[in-house]
């Protein structure tokens, strides 16, 4: 049985919904437009990833690559990409579990999370690459991060999708 997509409508929502958490990080982060173009990344849904880029544990995972630009007048200089790729059959499979839970309030949640992550990738305040306990340390501080975030904005009104989440936040 193949894993269920976004829908055009799903689709066409989540780029407004990465647009409303790149302001909500980079105003949490005090970014400027400027810093943002330095933070290189794409978001992919699961009709673009490859194989090893499905998961079936994650709402999202985190792909790393190093470009390097040719057009550099002092010779090649690499930087850091980053790749979100979205598990659209996850998502979907919670919001069937939970249907309290918003596609909206979920994916908002999921994206300024990744964008946390990016932000402290190219930051250096973690590295990418990481041991397993480094890993999870990460994400308890990212999931906090994510929470504070979400909390303050008086846009966001899913209080549930925060309590779902709680948990794997540093306050537990």
């Amino acid at each position: 049985m193949a894993n269920p997509m976004f829908s055009p409508e799903h689709i066409q929502k989540t780029a407004g919904i990465f647009s409303e958490a790149e302001e909500l990080t980079g105003n949490h982060f005090k970014l400027s437009t400027t810093d943002w173009k330095r933070f290189k990344y794409d978001v992919k849904t699961l009709k673009d990833l490859d194989a090893n880029e499905i998961s079936n544990e994650a709402f999202a995972t985190l792909s790393k690559y190093t470009c390097r630009n040719e057009s550099f007048d002092f010779g090649q200089r690499t930087f850091s990409f980053y790749k979100i790729c979205l598990q659209d059959h996850n998502i979907l499979n919670a919001l069937k579990r939970d249907p309290a839970i918003s596609f909206d309030g979920l994916l908002l949640y999921i994206a300024v999370h990744e964008l946390i992550h990016i932000i402290r990738f190219n930051k250096f305040v973690t590295l990418f690459e990481s041991d397993e306990t480094g890993k999870r340390t990460e994400e308890r501080i990212v999931h906090t991060a994510t929470s504070d975030i979400l909390r303050a904005s008086p846009l966001f009104k899913d209080d549930l999708v925060l309590a779902r989440y709680e948990k794997y936040t540093n306050r537990m």
